[in-house]
């Protein structure tokens, strides 16, 4: 690998958006937020909710803890851009319509995140 090829990254730098660097909420998306879920939810949120109901404490605990990383990663970014993120480096097939999608999901995930 040549210089050009690796760019370090900070202490403080944010982890590239990938399944690898998020691989509990990759996992998440991918088995309940897939390309059928209209079929089984009414909403991301109640998703989330049903995940939530269905999985053990670490679990839920882990992809509680990603989500809220991802969000604070990407609080910069353009709802656009997120969808694009979720989709094409999460393995999403939910399609973000409206930021209140993103901040139903942080509702039903924050209680189950590591308090900082």
């Amino acid at each position: 690998m040549t210089a050009q090829d690796h760019t370090p990254k900070t202490p403080n730098s944010p982890p590239e958006i990938s399944a690898a660097s998020f691989p509990a909420l990759h996992q998440f998306l991918r088995g309940y937020l897939h390309q059928d879920w209209q079929d089984e939810y009414d909403s991301p949120a109640e998703a989330a909710q049903q995940f939530c109901e269905d999985t053990d404490g670490d679990d839920r605990q882990q992809v509680a803890d990603e989500w809220i990383a991802f969000r604070q990663h990407t609080k910069n970014l353009s709802y656009p851009a997120i969808a694009t993120l979720l989709s094409d480096k999460l393995g999403s097939s939910w399609h973000l319509k409206s930021p209140d999608d993103l901040e139903a999901i942080s509702a039903v995930f924050q209680p189950f995140a590591r308090k900082s």
